[in-house]
């Protein structure tokens, strides 16, 4: 939707622009200037959906789809990313789910929301919230932020990160507590305190192999970046309530680390 608005606002700019304005070759003037002016027109409209996203229920199913129809016009359009997705089958359309990946660039999000089709929200920190659209709009995701100045905080947030988790909103965490190496693909380290959230929750666990996200810095915007992600099948709740969150962070790190390699694709 948001990406058909803003070609449809680029078109009708140029067009108008031509017809009333300058003709000829001035065109590619209006085509040029045209990408600037959708752009911030699609803002403005993305920016009216604010107190809908605000006031409406987390699973809220416009609200996600505004949201990753949104995620995806900033793919295409502005990261230049090709995502190309394997495993889709093994996604649970319903029940308690916690999605779990390596993370190596701010996209990996968005990458995340190319494939998930349920609502989906994360588990950012609190230095994000710092920025002012994007920290309203975690907050009105259901979002869990993770504050590691106040174990107080973290422990308030999860609460309520259990209780939308068991809503029916799939909690996606990047269990190395950050992006700790942008050069290499793999997981280089593990939290175990990640785990907890999934594990009070009762929630099934899904394994996400992302690879390709370290040539992005390299790339974007003007080249386009494959990234090329795998879902692994998911791992129930049932077949690991009886172990740690240290065995099973080191299950899900070998999983997810196991899809990987070390190459750097620029």
């Amino acid at each position: 939707m948001i990406s058909a608005i803003y070609l449809i606002l680029w078109a009708v700019y140029t067009i108008l622009m031509s017809l009333f304005v300058l003709s000829g070759y001035w065109i590619i003037l209006w085509f040029f200037t045209g990408a600037v002016v959708s752009f911030f027109g699609t803002l403005l409209i993305i920016l009216a959906h604010f107190p809908f996203l605000k006031y409406s229920k987390v699973t809220n199913p416009y609200k996600y789809y505004v949201t990753r129809s949104t995620a995806h016009w900033l793919t295409i359009f502005f990261m230049r990313l090709k995502v190309v997705v394997e495993g889709r089958e093994n996604i649970p359309k319903d029940g308690p789910l916690c999605i779990y990946a390596n993370h190596k660039s701010y996209a990996d999000p968005f990458v995340i929301f190319e494939f998930m089709k349920r609502p989906t929200t994360f588990t950012p920190k609190m230095s994000v919230y710092k920025a002012i659209f994007i920290g309203k709009w975690l907050k009105y995701l259901g979002a869990f932020p993770i504050d590691r100045s106040s174990d107080r905080n973290t422990a308030r947030a999860m609460i309520d990160a259990i209780k939308v988790i068991k809503e029916g909103m799939a909690m996606t965490i990047f269990p190395e507590g950050g992006i700790k190496d942008r050069n290499d693909e793999k997981m280089v380290a593990m939290r175990a305190g990640a785990y907890r959230v999934a594990m009070k929750a009762g929630a099934n666990l899904l394994p996400v192999s992302i690879q390709g996200t370290t040539a992005i810095k390299h790339r974007a915007p003007w080249r386009i970046s494959t990234i090329q992600v795998v879902i692994h099948p998911v791992v129930l709740y049932e077949t690991i309530k009886e172990k740690t969150t240290l065995e099973v962070a080191d299950m899900m790190f070998h999983i997810i680390n196991n899809k990987l390699t070390t190459d750097k694709a620029l």
